[in-house]
């Protein structure tokens, strides 16, 4: 740049005789090589003189010669010495100021001054500025022994004499010319251009110079104009005149428009665009009502609108005249133009493409086209407070409902008027008032509730039968047309059997019955039956029940109950004498019929009729007549009385709870549960105890002779015991029936037939029915309510003297046969529902006593089995029935607390799960083992006495080829491995001599756990087949040949487990479970590792010292695909580990790598992306990490010689002497020196060279910068 300072001087190397050149110092930039040199000049170029170091002080004069290094100096006045360093005495205190000289001379001292000083004594400052150096207005400020001029604007140089070219940095653009100014610059534009600096091109098209719609189009310094049709010129100023080519035809006149022309050809004849064509006849409007006109050769046609008609369209067809609309509907044409905007129907405005056809105003209530439709009133919901709407042709009405909430009744024509008729009614006996509105009138009525009639309900219905009871009631003989004979009425009864009611005579009458708790309706006519019908539905529940019989055209039983949901209605058709019937129907008997002498009406009757009713009959209507106590004569009744008198027998209990009470009215029964009896259920019958303290005893009956057909027998058990002799039939010769305990489930079995065995076990000391049903070819058993099934027999009857046996025989060895003798209780023994009692309740006895009891004592009592102290390690015993129970102290558990809750003491170490096992327990872990040779194995502790017989265990693994478990003692051993990703087990054992193979059908080298058992189909067999079950069933095997158990391992032979065991296979990658040998853990923690021995004998002890890695998770993790954005899941068994692709990372490759982190981007911004990055370069930079320096120098602008020096997104010129400028354009302006021979600077381009404070600084022209 301009205006630089030049620190360097040592590009030249102007340093002479070896000496070196010392950059930057200001004075002497030469250190001369030959230190006896004196440095009299900067570029040591000359020989040292004595002289040249100014030795002589005072500005004494130094007498010297070359070459030789002594000096002689001459001291001014006032000064003496060698080097004149000594004042004489009047200069002793040196008052010359501002470093000024004195001397000593004979008028005293006299001080020389320095530049820029003045006085006698020096101490006064010299002003330069006095001559006024300074032109052009500058400004001049005196320094010391100097001056400075500072320029107005448009001046510069040292006096400010030079004016400053502000065009030297070409500010014009787009080839202006600059015009220099006092101060600024001018520049002048070419055409199109404007702006300080000419950079603003003008849009000539702002002014809009284009007329009557033209287009403006700008270029530079010009215009263009693109005129809209019908003008032209430069400006679109000129207007074509279309009509001078006279286009308008006939005599037609032109009329120029703006962009085109028009014809008028009005008065001529003609029409069309250029009056070319003449004009029709339609053109006369001679067609009515708007119909359009067609031209034809010298004529025209009118086509009429629908509903006009005519030549000329000038009828209007009259619609209504057939009357169309119905109802009483005003028929209104739509060709009434004066109707519309008054008629409803019409549109607002009158349109003849509309006038066709007519509308029908309908009275109210109809509508349709024709008023053939009628109006459902109720679709606009006129019924208020939930009034249901009822539709009628022009009318509706509305049926109010029942009282709201609030107990309001509503009524009027739309529901909206409140009732009053209520307020002060009178209704008695629950009966409901029903307010109503008639001809304006407030009233009521009431519903009465059954029992009840009359207008106030104040009448009873209700009549009571006591038994032996009857009312009779007198028709009187009426002339009917019409053949219809009516009774309704309500009962209410628990008879299952009874009379209801008895209508007619002798030997024509109707009569309903009760028959085992049915209606039954017989009719006869003349001693002839005419119907015979029933409802199979119990009504003799003491509830009330109503019924309607009817007698028409056909017989009508209905049961009208809501219990009755099907069958609730029989009937017949019949064909019955009208005459007949009038006269037997006179008399009506309910309840009953009189009993007595022979007078009597029954006896009259001569008819078999049930039992007399028992209970109530209310609402009798006999031919839609109520009947109530007035309508009873005296003398007509007998134990009838008004009421329903019902007593609620069985609401204080009285059978106790231990059976069903009865109701019959007037008194109850007590329908017993087994095992009580008596009127009240109050006696149990006694059990029988069977083996008291283990004794042996039977009880015999035999059997009567009365029954031998349906034998059945029943009885309560309770034992404790699987097994024991329940019953036995004997005859003469031999049993023929047992039923006895198996294993707590109880089994029949007779000669000749398959054993029946029942599937509910029964001996947990609770009491159980068990029945036995014996028919000629088949005996059934049933537990309480389960049917266990029948065994078939030839035929079979029971005979008088076969004796039955209860809980043994006499015979002991063959009650052992059968079952063994019972020890429980027995209580309630029934044949056929007579009861065998082993002790008789009664005196004297009401069932079989002939009977033989041998130790079979009274009552149930359990013995007591605590007196042998059965429970261990301190617990407390209690006897129950027939059994005892513990009270076990802590950690302790069992019946008889033997076992000991050991896994509540915490026995094992935390990563483990303690199992109980018989007599100790087990801790359970899952272990990893990771391939490498890391035997573990073990040996029994030689007390094992069990049988061997299976092998369970889970494992999980990729390994194809590993060996899982390996034990050999010769010839015998057992191999557990996995070739080719197949599950193998190989065993030979016990007196076999081969091999047994068994292999799965499916992988298991898929890394998830697979559930392993082995064992021995028969294991009570010395030798047997083996079955394989892998992950419960979803793969087995069974081998066909045979082999021994794995006894074996109880001796002394060791049991490898994931050990590679043979030099070919590597050990087991992957975890196992705890291997468990016929409930006998191989556990993977020694006793060391365990605070609490293991109690339990049996043991297989870990024999290898290296510990096992426990900790393996019972899931494949990477199942779950926990690795994201493609990453690899490995299973590590323990944990698992995701590799990552390139680009992500983080536990689950769930991060993306900032690929940006190593600052890749040498010169830019780096942008990160999956799996790479992207680099923004900053200017003057390019390449892939922007790492290029961008060469700015091609096609650079440099002029006049100049060297481009390539930059930072840019470029500088290097000028030739004398050229300057960005561009090397100009030359270069004058320069200007400051200072001294010693102390200089050179200032270019007309820079103001100013000494300030002693700094030497260059200010420049405006339009540069720089140091200098």
């Amino acid at each position: 740049s301009l205006c630089m300072r030049n620190d360097s001087r040592c590009l030249s190397n102007s340093c002479q005789k070896n000496s070196t050149c010392v950059a930057g110092h200001k004075d002497d930039p030469c250190l001369c090589a030959d230190a006896s040199m004196d440095n009299v000049e900067e570029l040591c170029n000359k020989t040292s003189n004595p002289c040249s170091s100014n030795p002589c002080l005072q500005n004494a004069t130094c007498l010297g010669s070359a070459g030789n290094l002594s000096f002689t100096c001459k001291c001014p006045a006032g000064y003496d010495g060698p080097t004149c360093e000594r004042a004489d005495r009047d200069c002793d205190t040196n008052p010359c100021e501002h470093g000024g000289t004195c001397q000593s001379s004979l008028a005293g001292p006299t001080c020389l001054c320095s530049a820029g000083y003045t006085g006698a004594l020096c101490e006064r400052d010299l002003d330069e500025c006095i001559s006024e150096p300074c032109r052009n207005g500058a400004l001049c400020r005196d320094g010391v022994d100097e001056y400075s001029c500072y320029c107005v604007p448009g001046y510069q140089g040292k006096h400010c004499d030079l004016e400053v070219n502000e065009c030297a940095s070409d500010p014009c653009m787009n080839g202006a010319t600059c015009l220099n100014q006092i101060g600024h610059y001018d520049c002048i534009c070419p055409l199109g251009y404007t702006g300080t600096n000419c950079e603003v091109e003008i849009d000539e098209c702002l002014s809009q110079p284009c007329l009557n719609g033209g287009t403006c189009h700008d270029s530079l310094g010009s215009f263009s104009c693109s005129c809209a049709r019908g003008f032209l010129g430069d400006l679109c100023d000129t207007d074509i005149d279309e009509c001078s080519s006279q286009p308008c035809l006939h005599g037609g006149h032109c009329t120029d428009g703006a962009s085109g022309y028009s014809c008028n050809c009005t008065g001529t004849g003609f029409m069309g665009l250029h009056c070319e064509n003449l004009t029709p006849l339609c053109w006369s409007q001679p067609c009515y009502n708007n119909a359009t006109c067609e031209d034809h050769a010298g004529n025209y046609t009118c086509h009429c609108w629908p509903g006009y008609a005519g030549s000329r369209c000038e009828e209007d067809i009259g619609e209504c005249r057939s009357s169309p609309c119905l109802s009483g509907g005003l028929c209104v044409e739509r060709s009434w133009a004066g109707h519309y905007g008054l008629v409803p129907g019409l549109p607002p405005a009158f349109r003849y493409d509309r006038a066709e056809g007519y509308i029908c105003r309908c009275p109210p209530g109809f509508a349709g086209t024709h008023c053939d439709e009628d109006v459902n009133e109720c679709y606009t919901n006129p019924c208020q407070n939930g009034g249901i709407c009822e539709n009628f042709p022009g009318n509706y009405t509305c049926h109010c409902p029942p009282a709201n909430k609030e107990g309001i009744f509503y009524g009027g024509w739309n529901c909206t008027e409140v009732l009053h008729g209520c307020t002060d009614h009178q209704c008695q006996n629950n009966g409901i008032c029903i307010p109503h509105l008639k001809n304006g009138q407030h009233g009521f009525s009431c519903i009465c509730s059954p029992g009840f009639t009359g207008i106030h309900c104040e009448t009873i219905t209700t009549f009571s039968f006591q038994g032996n009871s009857f009312l009779l009631l007198k028709n009187p003989q009426t002339h009917k047309k019409d053949f219809f004979y009516n009774i309704n009425l309500r009962f209410q009864t628990v008879q299952p059997t009874a009379f209801l009611f008895h209508r007619g005579e002798k030997n024509t009458f109707a009569k309903l019955e009760l028959l085992n708790g049915y209606l039954h309706l017989s009719v006869q006519v003349n001693n002839q039956p005419q119907a015979l019908l029933h409802i199979p539905h119990n009504v003799s529940d003491g509830e009330w029940h109503s019924v309607e019989v009817t007698l028409a055209r056909a017989v009508i039983l209905n049961l009208l109950d809501s219990s009755c949901v099907e069958s609730c209605l029989n009937k017949t058709s019949a064909k019955i004498d009208n005459e007949l019937v009038m006269f037997a129907f006179q008399s009506t008997f309910l309840g009953g019929l009189p009993v007595g002498n022979s007078n009597s009406l029954q006896n009259t009757f001569n008819t078999h009729s049930a039992p007399s009713f028992v209970g109530c009959l209310q609402d009798i209507e006999i031919d839609l007549n109520v009947i109530t106590p007035e309508n009873v004569s005296s003398g007509s009744s007998l134990n009838v009385r008004t009421g329903c008198a019902k007593k609620d027998w069985c609401g204080h209990h009285p059978c106790q709870n231990r059976g069903r009470c009865i109701n019959l009215w007037l008194s109850y029964h007590c329908d017993c549960y087994r095992p009580y009896t008596g009127p009240d259920c109050a006696t149990e019958y006694i059990p029988g105890r069977f083996g008291s303290e283990d004794s042996s005893g039977y009880a015999a009956f035999p059997v009567d002779s009365t029954q031998n057909e349906n034998f059945i027998i029943s009885m309560f058990v309770r034992t404790r015991k699987p097994s024991g002799l329940l019953l036995a039939l004997r005859n003469s010769t031999y049993l023929y029936v047992q039923v006895y305990l198996e294993g707590g489930k109880l089994t029949m079995l007779a000669p000749n037939s398959m054993k029946l065995l029942g599937k509910h076990s029964m001996n947990d000391g609770n009491f159980y029915l068990i029945t036995l049903k014996i028919e000629p070819n088949k005996m059934e058993l049933f537990q309480s309510s389960h049917y266990l099934g029948f065994i078939s027999t030839p035929a079979l009857t029971i005979q008088s003297k076969d004796i039955l046996y209860i809980g043994g025989l006499p015979d002991n060895t063959e009650t052992d046969r059968n079952g063994k003798y019972f020890k429980g209780c027995i209580q309630d023994v029934r044949v056929n529902n007579q009861p065998l009692e082993f002790f008789p309740i009664t005196n004297p006895p009401s069932s079989l006593i002939n009977r033989t009891l041998i130790n079979v004592t009274q009552g149930c009592t359990g013995d007591n089995l605590c007196k042998s102290n059965p429970c261990h390690n301190g617990g407390v015993c209690y006897s129950i029935w027939d059994d005892f129970t513990c009270t076990c102290p802590p950690n302790t558990v069992g019946k008889a607390c033997e076992e000991v809750k050991w896994c509540e003491l915490g026995p094992c170490p935390h990563e483990a799960q303690c199992q109980l096992v018989h007599q100790g327990f087990e801790c359970l872990a899952n272990a990893v083992f990771s391939g490498r040779s890391s035997a573990i194995f073990y040996r029994s502790n030689g007390k094992i006495s069990r049988d061997l017989t299976n092998i369970v265990f889970g494992f999980r693994t990729r390994d194809t080829d590993v060996i899982l478990l390996y034990a050999e003692r010769e010839p015998e051993f057992v191999i557990i491995s996995i070739h080719n990703s197949k599950l193998l087990f190989q065993l030979q054992s016990g007196n076999s001599f081969y091999r047994l193979t068994l292999a799965s059908s499916v992988p298991v080298s898929d890394g998830k756990w697979h559930q392993v058992t082995v064992s021995m189909v028969e294991p009570l067999s010395q030798s047997s087949r083996w079955h394989m079950d892998i992950d419960n069933k979803k793969d087995t095997a069974t081998s066909t040949a045979a082999a021994g158990s794995l006894n074996f391992l109880r001796e002394e032979t060791d049991i490898y487990v994931a050990d590679k065991a043979f030099d070919s296979l590597d050990g087991l990658r992957g975890c196992m479970s705890t291997i468990e040998i016929s409930g006998i853990y191989l556990s993977y923690f020694e006793n060391a590792d365990i605070p609490t021995k293991k109690p339990q004998e049996e043991q297989f002890l870990k024999i290898s010292a290296n510990p096992a890695l426990t900790g393996c998770l019972q899931a494949d993790f990477c199942s779950s695909d926990p690795c994201m954005h493609g990453g690899i899941c490995e299973d590590l068994y323990t944990s698992y580990h995701c590799i990552c692709p390139h680009g992500w990372t983080g536990t689950y490759c769930e991060v993306n790598t900032d690929e940006c982190s190593s600052n890749p981007c040498i010169h830019g911004n780096c942008t990160d992306g999956i799996a790479s990055y992207e680099c923004s370069c900053e200017p003057g930079y390019a390449g892939e990490n922007c790492e290029e320096d961008v060469d700015d120098c091609r096609g650079h602008q440099c002029m006049n010689g100049a060297t481009c020096v390539d930059g930072i997104n840019g470029y500088s010129c290097l000028c030739a002497a004398n050229f300057t400028g960005r561009f090397c354009r100009y030359r270069r302006l004058p320069y200007t020196v400051c200072g001294n021979e010693e102390r200089n600077l050179t200032c270019f381009n007309y820079g103001n060279c100013t000494d300030l404070g002693g700094e030497l600084t260059c200010m420049c022209l405006p339009g540069f910068v720089g140091e200098r």
